[in-house]
């Protein structure tokens, strides 16, 4: 008997706790589509300032901090922000990767 009334009781526990899972699953606010990847070249390093400044294909600057091993030429991918906007003037990088690894230099 002690036996059936535990297992009734952990039943109840986990369709509760499945319940308010899903509930919250539900609730939760949909994944922005305000990132977007964009490739640049590094065209300046300001060691003194710690600034890494690259150039996209449309000739538009965007500077990061972190100057560690990047060099001038190198090739970066950036993780970009609208920051909810259409200008992309305002956007705002979040991650920088090393974009390439050329053998023949």
């Amino acid at each position: 008997m002690k036996n059936t009334i535990l297992i009734i009781i952990t039943i109840i526990c986990v369709i509760t706790v499945c319940t308010l899972s899903i509930a919250a699953i539900k609730e939760a606010e949909p994944i922005s589509s305000s990132y977007y990847a964009l490739t640049a070249q590094v065209v300046e390093i300001d060691r003194d300032s710690d600034i890494v400044t690259c150039e996209d294909s449309n000739g538009n600057l965007w500077d990061f901090y972190g100057v560690e091993d990047w060099q001038e030429g190198d090739c970066v991918s950036l993780l970009m922000d609208t920051c909810g906007t259409e200008n992309i003037y305002d956007d705002a990088i979040c991650g920088t990767t090393y974009g390439t690894w050329d053998l023949s230099k």
